[in-house]
């Protein structure tokens, strides 16, 4: 299983040059779509075309299931943007697309998560509530996670707008396995293997 997870795609996803140019990429901004600022999601798509992706882009919360099933399969990558963790997840289990992405994962699959995209990997969603509301209409009985990684992604720890909270998410969870990376860090998982990058 191969994962790139970041707080700020425009800034670090750079470092996967080599391994993304000429691929297919589904493109997903579900998180963003009810957030004030989205200007994170119009920089990485500009990246995503600098390093000469084909993009394929979905909103999951909308879209129909049978154009997810058909971008998935004709991507190499599968991206989604920050915004908000909890209505990510929801959207996503409500249409049943984590099972989707862990299939399309075990044939060897890049997942590229930034932010909110990197969150939702966990085994859990609670820690990050600090971070992120949870909607009013969320629709899951508990806010368990993709469970891709046996940690927790903080992002954009020491970073505005988010420097005070991202220190309380840390110093209010000493018991669980919490891996704090900046704007300009990146955790990838290769197979098994952790390797924290910077730019």
């Amino acid at each position: 299983m191969k994962l790139f997870l970041c707080s700020h795609f425009a800034k670090v996803g750079i470092l996967l040059k080599d391994q993304v140019e000429g691929k297919t990429l589904v493109f997903i901004p579900t998180a963003s779509i009810n957030e004030g600022y989205k200007g994170y999601v119009g920089s990485a798509l500009k990246l995503w075309k600098k390093l000469n992706t084909n993009i394929i882009e979905i909103e999951i919360s909308t879209a129909n299931m049978n154009d997810i099933h058909k971008a998935f399969e004709k991507a190499d990558i599968i991206y989604f943007t920050g915004g908000n963790s909890f209505f990510l997840i929801d959207s996503i289990k409500k249409k049943g697309v984590d099972k989707l992405i862990k299939k399309h994962l075990e044939n060897n699959k890049l997942y590229v998560g930034e932010s909110g995209g990197a969150i939702i990997c966990a085994p859990e969603l609670t820690y990050i509530k600090k971070m992120d509301e949870v909607p009013d209409n969320f629709s899951q009985k508990d806010y368990s996670g993709l469970n891709l990684i046996d940690f927790y992604v903080l992002p954009h720890y020491l970073c505005a707008p988010f420097k005070k909270c991202s220190q309380e998410i840390l110093a209010s969870n000493p018991d669980l396995n919490i891996c704090a990376i900046n704007n300009s860090q990146a955790i990838l998982i290769n197979n098994g293997e952790k390797i924290e990058l910077n730019v």
